[in-house]
């Protein structure tokens, strides 16, 4: 008897200790963040057309900063259900977004989107919302000089710093 009631207790420890620990690798878990596409508009004026150029350049930095982001182990990527090229603050209300965001089971949405006002300068704008909440809770506005592959890939690296440094997440 006293054989199976110290069995009992070791098992019911194992169990506390089995829970406990999957537990404490919940809460260490990174935050899920969700990246809709970036919303892009020129008002440049410039002669040559370089939507072409621009479009991969979006869809690079996007896939980018997710990789960056991830490849931290700060935050974990969540794709969103969206149509290809159509998941940006332009496409669909940010209210949608979000929900698309909840549904993947994202804690955090980032928004952002592009202006490129004149042949070398370009303003970006990154939001992060809490999915929960719905509050902004990361917001930067930068401009970046250039309109070619360098200055895009400057752009992504200092946009992931600015986020992996923010404590809010």
């Amino acid at each position: 008897m006293k054989l199976r009631s110290a069995g009992l207790v070791l098992f019911a420890a194992a169990i506390c200790y089995a829970c406990a620990v999957r537990q404490g690798q919940a809460q260490s878990e990174p935050p899920v963040l969700a990246v809709a596409e970036i919303q892009y508009s020129d008002t440049s004026g410039e002669v040559i057309d370089q939507s072409a150029d621009h479009y991969r350049r979006l869809r690079e930095f996007e896939a980018s900063l997710r990789t960056d982001l991830a490849a931290s182990g700060r935050v974990r990527n969540v794709a969103l259900d969206c149509p290809p090229n159509a998941c940006s603050v332009g496409d669909i209300d940010v209210e949608e977004l979000v929900g698309k965001a909840q549904a993947a089971g994202a804690a955090y949405l980032l928004i952002s989107s592009f202006h490129k006002v004149s042949t070398l300068v370009q303003w970006a704008k990154f939001d992060i919302v809490d999915v929960k909440t719905r509050s902004v809770v990361f917001n930067r506005l930068v401009t970046f000089r250039g309109d070619n592959d360098t200055a895009w890939r400057h752009a992504e690296s200092f946009i992931v710093r600015e986020i992996l440094d923010h404590k809010d997440r």
